[in-house]
């Protein structure tokens, strides 16, 4: 079996005949499109676009591949939405990055099932996956660099970025009193955000810091587990991490903050009026982010 988000990739761009346009549907960059394209080529050992003059043509496997996938991709995802998605079912199926639901959403969400203890919630963290089944979800939270353009979707909150560090480390015998104190610990760094150590410092102008070393991290609850641990000095972001400011196993040794490029997005199905419950958890969830 060829991987199946190579599979998906290439239905949706074969589709549109579009990276552009794939990238867009499954909510994933141009270049994750183009590798997973790639993937799936070298696996079958055949060229399934013909890529002349920056333009998109199926070649003759292509071509043929293409109505097979997109049949079977409706029929799995109609047989997955009949089984979880009953309109008269009191679960609620949601989808957010295992950053915000481990760190931001499961501290509050007892808060919810508290009010509506007959909602049963089904909750999948994901993170930088191409989408099989997104209306398979009552409610779906992704971070975004751009605006989120549906007409269904909004802005939950933006983020501060900020460095943060267990409070031994804080009071331990290399004080953090400015800046360029960073320069006698170690850095913690979470791969594959836009903003880094690097725009930080540069956003506080400080010199004399290489911004390249210390440890890094994949997911960014690793990092502030690091830094809760005494490991060195993450960069946090802000509202996730003010539940461990609040408790006290994370302290904020500037007050000097940078404003991320993204934000989270809350995007529901568009017909609530027949979706209840998924109103219901929509009006609770903007509450938790102070939003009217």
């Amino acid at each position: 079996m060829p991987p199946l988000n190579a599979l998906k990739a290439f239905e949706a761009a074969a589709r549109h005949l579009s990276f552009t346009a794939a990238s867009a549907e499954l909510n994933v960059t141009q270049a994750a499109i183009s590798h997973q394209v790639r993937t799936l080529e070298n696996y079958l050992g055949l060229n399934l676009f013909n890529r002349a003059h920056q333009r998109l043509a199926l070649t003759n496997a292509g071509k043929a591949y293409l109505p097979m996938l997109t049949t079977s991709f409706d029929l799995i995802g109609q047989g997955y939405k009949e089984i979880i998605t009953d309109k008269t079912s009191t679960h609620l199926n949601i989808k957010a990055p295992s950053s915000f639901s481990v760190q931001w959403l499961l501290p509050r969400i007892a808060d919810y099932q508290k009010q509506h203890p007959s909602i049963d919630v089904h909750l999948s963290a994901q993170d930088n996956d191409i989408g099989f089944f997104p209306d398979a979800f009552d409610i779906e939270i992704r971070y975004l660099l751009e605006p989120c353009l549906k007409s269904d979707s909004t802005l939950l909150f933006a983020e501060e970025i900020f460095p943060v560090c267990s409070p031994e480390l804080l009071a331990g015998p290399e004080p953090l009193l400015q800046p360029s104190d960073l320069a006698n610990h170690k850095l913690l760094h979470i791969n594959f955000y836009p903003e880094d150590w690097a725009m930080w410092l540069a956003h506080a102008g400080v010199i004399g810091v290489n911004s390249e070393l210390g440890h890094r991290f994949d997911q960014s609850m690793l990092t502030l587990k690091s830094a809760i641990h005494g490991s060195g000095i993450a960069l946090a972001r802000s509202p996730i991490v003010n539940h461990k400011l609040a408790n006290g196993s994370l302290v904020e040794p500037f007050n000097i903050r940078l404003t991320s490029q993204g934000g989270y997005w809350l995007t529901t199905k568009s017909d609530l009026t027949t979706c209840p419950h998924v109103a219901d958890f929509k009006h609770w969830l903007l509450q938790q982010c102070h939003i009217s």
